[in-house]
């Protein structure tokens, strides 16, 4: 989110992460309600975007460890569909009863927010915690002629309209991205298929796409694309993208990225979401689930989030963005 939101959560999550140290050596207490839920049965967790995509590889990467924790199955069930609406609509029409949870973004709330949909994402979801934090990047094909972010934007003002940026949602983080970034000046395109977008900008029938950089990590490796600026307060650890000049350095306000966590219906059990909750953390803690998150550049940001530090995430996003595309 912008700087002013980002600072804010820092100190939110500071203040939260002292407050759970104590006991012998500041160890981090046990969440209350921890064993006080037990686990029956398999647990379904819905992730509103098809297989493949980063909110997919994501939560099936967390699934596995998740399973470690409770002692059950833990399944993920795709539904996919008007840029992640779809999806909650499913999850808020199960039983609240603590064995279906879901995989979200700040998108379909933003989609909300724009009016794209009528559906209430925002009033019918209670965040339970966070996993990891993604950001996004703008790339271009190698033949683009531009490879920074000032060749680009010299280049738009002396071919004003030609150049559009592709991206998955035109309601959600990515659109948002390319508003903040460029304006008027920059037009977003959406695309269904992930495949079909990097077609494009590869053969330069878009000019830029704002893309995960896990997603298009490959074809940056492969010389078939090229990054133009990461929308990251700092410039990445990735190799690929370390020479590449960020947000933050060229003072360009576009830090939206998509931070994937875990939700429950209103109305679930408090007693099941704090169970979740502690056994969450173990999850993303784990050696495997670090190692995983690194290698596809998601240590850039802080991830975890408590339910209490993930609250104040969502109700800061959704009053921000509220005054920036509300209308």
């Amino acid at each position: 989110m912008s700087k002013k939101i980002l600072s804010l959560i820092s100190v939110v999550m500071v203040l939260a992460m002292l407050a759970a140290c104590g006991g012998d050596g500041g160890a981090p207490a046990t969440p209350a309600g921890d064993g006080e839920w037990k686990w029956e049965r398999k647990i379904e967790i819905v992730c509103p975007w098809g297989a493949g995509g980063g909110a997919d590889t994501t939560v099936r990467q967390f699934a596995t460890q998740l399973e470690k924790e409770l002692g059950q199955s833990v399944v993920v069930n795709n539904v996919s569909g008007a840029g992640g609406v779809s999806g909650v609509q499913y999850a808020v029409q199960q039983p609240a009863d603590g064995y279906t949870w879901l995989l979200c973004t700040p998108s379909p709330m933003l989609a909300q927010i724009t009016k794209a949909t009528d559906f209430d994402v925002y009033g019918n979801i209670t965040p339970v915690c966070n996993l990891v934090w993604d950001c996004n990047i703008f790339v271009a094909g190698k033949d683009a002629p531009y490879n920074n972010y000032k060749e680009l934007m010299d280049y738009v003002a002396a071919n004003p309209g030609k150049v559009q940026c592709g991206v998955m949602s035109l309601t959600g983080l990515d659109g948002a991205c390319v508003t903040a970034a460029f304006g008027d000046k920059i037009e977003a395109v959406g695309y269904s298929e992930g495949s079909q977008l990097n077609s494009d900008v590869i053969g330069n029938h878009v000019g830029l796409a704002c893309v995960g950089p896990a997603e298009v990590l490959a074809m940056v490796q492969s010389g078939d694309m090229k990054p133009i600026m990461t929308c990251t307060e700092k410039r990445m650890t990735i190799a690929e993208y370390a020479n590449t000049e960020c947000a933050g350095e060229l003072n360009v306000d576009c830090f939206y990225g998509p931070y994937r966590g875990i939700y429950a219906k209103n109305g679930t059990p408090e007693a099941a979401i704090k169970a979740f909750e502690a056994a969450a953390q173990k999850a993303v803690a784990s050696t495997d689930f670090q190692d995983w998150a690194k290698s596809q550049g998601l240590d850039q940001r802080t991830g975890w989030m408590d339910t209490a530090t993930y609250q104040a995430q969502w109700t800061a996003d959704h009053d921000e963005l509220t005054s920036l595309f509300g209308s």
